[in-house]
């Protein structure tokens, strides 16, 4: 009998407990039922969102909020709050909701008569038939609707301090607030601390004179920060292009009129907050850690806080965060007052423009109706005396006028956009007479430059000349005898006057085919190092004792006298301690060779694709070797005097020497731009599967940011210790970027890494590392980023990172030999390709 009563107890505390935990997990809230405390409504399908009673502030646990959370991030956090003015002080408050679909919030339970902390202010409906329900939804909006789901009050129309995906900003809260009467001003409202709900000093909003930028007031109605004016397609005073690229846009309703509204990405959660200090803040959460990210603030430096420098001043940033105000032209005298005048009256000298690049524009802007082009613009503002500035852009802003005074102007190191600033022709006549002077001494340093770049060209031609020489000087010599060769016709070494990195002179030395055998041992077995794209390598030591790896090209090569004495010209000249340094060359009789320093370690992909030796790169190794790959682009693509695209970046040519330094080899591939090329089409696709990028592998256009794209290859091989190539076939990832992206996309990053780093790397700088890979591979050529910028990434752990487009071509297929190509131009190399088939998924 005792364990009858047992096993039935055992059952009535299951069935209460399941019965519990049912009631727990509904989204709704029926007319005329209650919520107490701890009791919570889930949103449906997906449990993202919690609503109940919050206390936010630990050391007061009896101050209650109806609050709606994230469910399972830690900690508890908050995306809105109902009753933030009147916190509850029973122990247990409820929410209900009335016949007539109004929401209150009470202190205490409802029966007892507690007093109303807040409520919906929904009474003045008529109650259909069927009644009301509140349902909290996965986005997190707390929504009052009739049975036929027609939204009669939303919590998105009335936000606390936080912007979620999906919500709009207005002017006006809601459509239905006007059938009621005058509409509700929306506003997104911080909290008064970090832990205290009830409304804070700093509020966000439309301004209602201009609802085509944002505010934050401080106070009521102080200006803290703008946004600057919205162009259709960005604020100007927020240049973060993936902010806008990923959901951030405008819209206009017949009554709302313009709002504005943000759609999050899939990848994560994503919040705007207003913070007690004024900061707008956007946060971003993965979903392995749980763990939230800034991703985007502003004001982020003193010159995005609004009239830093006061009017008819512009403010640049220095020294980071610090705000250096200058006087616009024209406002010389104290306080930045418009001195000499301007000219209006007819038939004087008149006023004139002057444009300023990179602006976020002033505030108080006002639309100019009937102007369709930049002229109409400018002369509307010229003749009008009370124009200060004007801007036009065409289907975008239209024009747009300036008064006198022009409050709020920050210039961007990049980015922004320009403003044309009036000014009266004697300030214009001194511009130009500055503006002549910089003409012409531009015209002196082009013409040294030209001169320089002549000088260059004459002695690359000789170099040229020189090598031809002992090429045709080789070939009859050998044709007499082959016995006869032995050290060139020529000087023993070609030298360059260019300086080096330490500012020596350097030169490169002409070998015979005789001293190179004797440096080899007649290219013996035992001293080979490996088989390069265009032929085998070889270590040998000079009479000197110098160690050296000899690159002996196959007659059937790929490579061809063009590019040997591409690679020869290049390289020669390139002088930087992450490049390769070629030390010598010879050419005799059908044999071309190039000699170079002798990397002991040999190449990467030597380490990281063994299982033996991969242990032995930690990942502050692995670091150094990203970090000194990117300083050797940034000096072929920037920091030397030509602008060199290698063309074939994988790590086989990326060698390493005694101390693990990296250094780019093999410019076989390598092309020079010249003035004010950025991009080359070529009929010749050359390259490595897995490491070309798109724009090239297809339509053979490349230029920096083909190098780019290869250099986000190898930051994802060395993380993940596997070929490009090894992907093949998994889970639709048709390359080490497909399958990084969809593990990231999945917050399972961490899955990539090589365990035999995961114990010696920061995580976090692991997955920044990937998320900057991610950018480099992007499909379009425009959307990567370039060597400098990924530089100053990888060199900080705290600056926000822009979110990257999923690669959507991924490449399929093996090596095919171009269809482009001319019957004299074949390639045979290992692992190199003329065109890959890339296909969308």
């Amino acid at each position: 009998m005792a364990a009858s009563r047992l096993l039935f107890s055992l059952c009535s505390a299951l069935a209460v407990a399941v019965a519990v935990a049912a009631a727990a997990a509904t989204d709704t809230l029926k007319q005329g039922d209650s919520l107490t405390a701890p009791a919570t409504l889930v949103s449906s399908p997906s449990g993202v969102f919690e609503l109940g009673f919050h206390a936010p502030d630990p050391a007061r646990p009896a101050r209650l909020y109806l609050c709606v959370w994230y469910r399972d991030t830690q900690p508890r956090t908050v995306a809105w709050v109902a009753n933030r003015a009147n916190a509850a002080a029973a122990a247990a408050p409820s929410l209900t909701l009335t016949a007539g679909g109004e929401l209150r919030v009470l202190d205490g339970a409802a029966k007892d008569g507690a007093p109303m902390l807040w409520s919906s202010n929904t009474t003045t409906r008529a109650a259909p038939r069927g009644g009301y329900q509140a349902v909290i939804q996965d986005s997190g909006s707390l929504q009052v609707r009739d049975v036929d789901g027609t939204v009669i009050w939303d919590s998105f129309w009335h936000p606390s301090d936080t912007m979620l995906s999906g919500m709009r900003i207005s002017v006006n809260a809601e459509v239905r607030a006007q059938v009621r009467g005058p509409p509700e001003r929306m506003l997104f409202t911080s909290w008064a601390s970090e832990t205290d709900p009830s409304p804070g000093r700093f509020a966000l909003g439309l301004d209602p004179a201009n609802p085509s930028q944002a505010f934050i007031w401080r106070d009521g109605n102080v200006p803290f920060w703008r946004s600057g004016q919205w162009t259709g397609l960005n604020f100007v005073g927020i240049p973060y292009r993936p902010l806008y690229v990923y959901g951030y846009k405008q819209g206009n309703d017949p009554i709302l009129g313009m709002y504005f509204t943000y759609t999050a990405t899939n990848t994560s959660l994503q919040r705007f907050v207003v913070a007690p200090d004024g900061r707008d803040v956007c946060y971003m959460v993965k979903k392995s850690t749980q763990e939230w990210e800034t991703v985007w603030v502003q004001p982020s430096n003193e010159c995005e806080r609004y009239g830093a420098c006061g009017s008819n001043a512009i403010c640049t940033v220095v020294q980071d965060t610090k705000a250096k105000c200058t006087c616009l032209k024209g406002n010389r005298s104290q306080g930045c007052v418009r001195n000499p005048p301007l000219d209006c009256q007819v038939n004087k000298t008149g006023d004139g423009f002057l444009s300023i690049p990179n602006v976020k524009w002033p505030d108080f802007s006002y639309w100019v109706s009937g102007v369709t082009d930049e002229y109409g613009c400018m002369n509307t503002c010229q003749q009008n005396c009370s124009c200060g500035a004007y801007v036009y852009m065409t289907q975008l802003t239209g024009c747009l006028h300036w008064g006198s005074e022009l409050m709020d102007v920050y210039q961007f190191q990049a980015g922004g956009y320009a403003l044309n600033l009036k000014l009266p022709a004697s300030e214009l006549g001194s511009h130009i007479a500055v503006w002549k002077i910089a003409t012409i001494a531009s015209a002196v340093v082009l013409f040294v430059l030209l001169a320089c770049l002549f000088l260059w060209w004459k002695r690359g031609r000789n170099i040229k000349d020189a090598v031809h020489r002992s090429w045709r000087r080789s070939r009859r010599s050998s044709t007499r005898s082959q016995q006869s060769a032995g050290m060139l016709d020529i000087s023993n070494s070609i030298p360059f006057d260019d300086e080096t990195e330490d500012g020596k002179s350097h030169e490169l030395k002409v070998l015979s085919l005789d001293r190179i055998k004797a440096a080899t041992g007649s290219f013996s077995e035992s001293n080979k190092l490996g088989e390069g794209g265009f032929g085998p390598v070889y270590m040998g030591t000079l009479p000197g004792g110098e160690e050296v790896a000899v690159k002996r090209l196959c007659k059937n090569s790929g490579q061809g006298h063009e590019e040997f004495k591409n690679e020869v010209i290049l390289i020669a000249k390139l002088q930087h301690r992450n490049l390769v340094r070629l030390l010598a060359c010879c050419i005799q009789g059908e044999e071309k060779i190039l000699v170079y320093e002798y990397m002991p370690n040999k190449s990467l992909d030597a380490f990281i694709f063994n299982p033996e030796k991969r242990g032995l790169l930690d990942w502050r190794t692995r670091f150094d070797i990203i970090e000194g790959i990117a300083r050797g682009l940034l000096y072929l693509h920037r920091d030397s005097r030509l602008r060199i695209v290698h063309r074939d970046l994988k790590a086989s040519n990326i060698l390493l020497d005694t101390d693990m330094n990296p250094k780019i080899s093999d410019f076989g591939m390598a092309r020079i731009f010249g003035g004010d090329e950025n991009q080359f089409n070529t009929n010749r696709v050359v390259g490595t599967f897995g490491y070309m990028s798109p724009e090239y592998a297809m339509e053979g256009i490349f230029s920096v940011k083909s190098d780019v794209y290869s250099f986000g290859v190898l930051i994802l091989e060395i993380i993940t210790g596997k070929r490009a190539v090894s992907f093949h076939g998994q889970q639709e990832s048709l390359n080490i970027a497909g399958y990084a992206w969809q593990q990231w996309n999945e917050d399972k990053g961490e899955e990539m890494i090589d365990p035999l780093i995961k114990p010696s790397c920061s995580i976090r700088q692991v997955l920044r590392c990937i998320h900057i890979a991610l950018l480099c591979v992007q499909d379009h050529a425009q959307e990567r980023p370039d060597v400098p910028a990924v530089i100053l990434m990888l060199s900080s752990d705290s600056s926000s990172l822009p979110m990257p487009r999923a690669p959507t071509l991924m490449l399929r297929g093996r090596a095919l030999e171009s269809s482009k190509s001319s019957e004299n131009e074949r390639s045979h190399s290992i692992g190199t390709v003329s065109m890959t088939q890339l296909h969308g998924r």
